[in-house]
């Protein structure tokens, strides 16, 4: 980051710092959930259910990817941001390096030991029971284990080129990839008809050229953390911060991933692919609200890691204080389009069938029933990320999973399917009431201490 934008976060005002950081986040988070979403609509018009039903089935599997590329992005982020804050410019330009290193290092071991184990994982995942879905299922898991090194890779150079103080580039990259993708999209599986391989490949391509820009990028002299090729010497003293600060993230993005596993089996077990395609309904519809909550939150994180480490707890607070206020309204407004049109956006992903809009109509609007609490989880605990309370992070993170698996054992016993649809929100209202009081704490404690007396009285 240049010395103008870090005398920027000291300086301006947090209101006007806090909308350049999230409008462009929540943006570039938004179209990249267009990669997701994009695939889901071209699937469930041109495959029908049974390819949304292989691509939920499968794609544990691609979020493991996404929560180790979370990982490294975010912990670097925060890393680069406190370094940053401190003053030391080459201590922040080490960990990039680091977070290079270990992208090329989990790039290399996913599909070594992914690809030799496809059936096996195929099995364990359950996308063998037809054959309809596994014929759609292998090429699409075959292809994103081979390409793991972009999945992770595009997530990163758009967390280091905004943290780097340029977000209206990281949003032009993000925007570059989805449009991308879509227009892949529609030739390899609308007009080519290669199903879910197709998908795979259009993503891939996409987030290929979104990598070889961002990583362009930093051997400009645009960049504030510019690389040069004679001086690419990683700090691997900040191998372990960089993982250790970012394990929240990728403890989420795995716990997304078990709970969507169990998920799936309880909808097969009570249900059938039609349920599991139902699922991914509501599943596509979730991801682009959480990753625009997760933009957000990711918008805050300069902000809040440069005060952190500035030891500006004023200015702490008040950014977090922002994203308190927009995740809640952002989660309402969510919540009341959900339950007011169902059958119009579980249209979006249909090919047609009237019982596809019925099973995904009942989806959205019995398991989406929480989503402003389950914004505020995913603000709240980025937020701790990005203050450097880690174990507080990933204690919240790891209860998600812990609570949620009972509940999808147990509900579907009283009340059948519908019980599988209602876990997840249970277990949201639940979580939401402790981060609300974690929240409410740590705002009172960034108070001057004359404040903090008065509004204790």
């Amino acid at each position: 980051m240049t010395n103008v934008n870090t005398r920027d976060l000291d300086t301006l005002a947090v209101s006007k710092l806090f909308w350049r950081y999230a409008i462009p986040s929540v943006a570039g988070m938004l179209v990249t959930g267009l990669y997701a979403v994009i695939d889901g609509v071209f699937v469930g018009h041109y495959v029908g259910s049974h390819g949304l039903a292989a691509i939920n089935l499968v794609y544990p599997m691609v979020m493991l990817q996404v929560g180790l590329g979370a990982m490294i992005s975010m912990g670097v982020a925060t890393r680069i941001a406190i370094r940053q804050g401190a003053g030391d410019m080459a201590g922040a330009r080490g960990a990039l390096l680091a977070a290079l290193l270990l992208l090329a290092l989990f790039g290399a071991l996913i599909p070594l030991f992914g690809l030799s184990n496809i059936d096996a994982l195929l099995g364990w995942l359950r996308a063998d029971g037809q054959a309809e879905v596994r014929e759609q299922a292998y090429p699409y898991l075959w292809w994103m284990l081979s390409g793991a090194v972009l999945t992770m890779g595009q997530m990163l150079v758009t967390y280091l080129v905004r943290n780097d103080g340029r977000p209206g580039l990281a949003t032009v990259l993000t925007t570059l990839g989805a449009l991308l993708n879509i227009l892949l999209d529609y030739v390899l599986v609308g007009l080519v008809a290669m199903g879910l391989e197709g998908a795979a490949i259009g993503t891939l391509i996409a987030e290929s050229v979104v990598l070889s820009l961002g990583l362009a990028y930093f051997f400009t002299r645009h960049a504030g953390l510019r690389l040069r090729l004679c001086a690419l010497t990683p700090d691997w003293r900040a191998l372990w911060p960089v993982i250790a600060l970012g394990a929240p993230s990728l403890l989420m993005e795995l716990n997304l991933a078990v709970l969507l596993y169990a998920h799936n089996y309880q909808l097969l077990q009570w249900g059938n692919d039609l349920s599991v395609a139902a699922y991914a309904v509501a599943g596509y519809t979730e991801s682009l609200f959480v990753l625009v909550i997760h933009g957000l939150a990711v918008g805050m994180q300069p902000l809040l890691g440069h005060a952190t480490g500035a030891g500006q707890p004023e200015r702490v607070r008040a950014a977090l204080l922002h994203g308190l206020k927009v995740c809640m309204a952002i989660g309402l407004a969510a919540l009341a389009a959900v339950q007011a049109f169902p059958a119009a956006i579980a249209g979006w992903y249909s090919d047609g069938s009237a019982e596809l809009i019925e099973a995904g109509s009942r989806a959205l609007q019995l398991h989406l029933l929480a989503m402003p609490l389950d914004g505020l989880v995913v603000v709240g605990c980025t937020a701790l990320q990005a203050m450097a309370m880690t174990r507080l992070a990933l204690g919240i993170t790891v209860s998600k999973t812990i609570l949620l698996l009972p509940s999808l054992g147990l509900l579907p016993l009283l009340m059948g399917l519908d019980g599988v649809w209602l876990a997840m929100p249970l277990v949201n209202l639940l979580l939401g009431m402790l981060v609300m009081a974690i929240m409410w704490r740590e705002l009172r404690r960034l108070l001057p201490a004359g404040q903090r007396m008065q509004a204790g009285a």
